[in-house]
């Protein structure tokens, strides 16, 4: 495997990681009828989303990779 694929395969991993936490924290909210809580946190995830779509949107192989390469991929 090459290096970049391997900075591929390591942040789809984080980001599967992550969204799995996600959902976790929101049926948490919602265990708990904290429906604010879900709405606020559902708007971080979106505009984190936002900003994701925004750098792979762009074509651009060095800004996605700088991207990456600049997540904590042990989040």
């Amino acid at each position: 495997m090459t290096e970049i694929e391997d900075l591929f395969v390591k942040y789809i991993n984080m980001k599967r990681h992550q969204y799995l936490n996600d959902l976790q924290v929101i049926l948490g909210y919602a265990q708990l009828g904290k429906l604010d809580k879900i709405s606020e946190y559902v708007h971080k995830v979106i505009n984190e989303f936002d900003e994701e779509r925004e750098i792979f949107n762009n074509n651009n192989m060095d800004s996605i990779l700088k991207y990456i390469k600049n997540k904590d991929m042990n989040a």
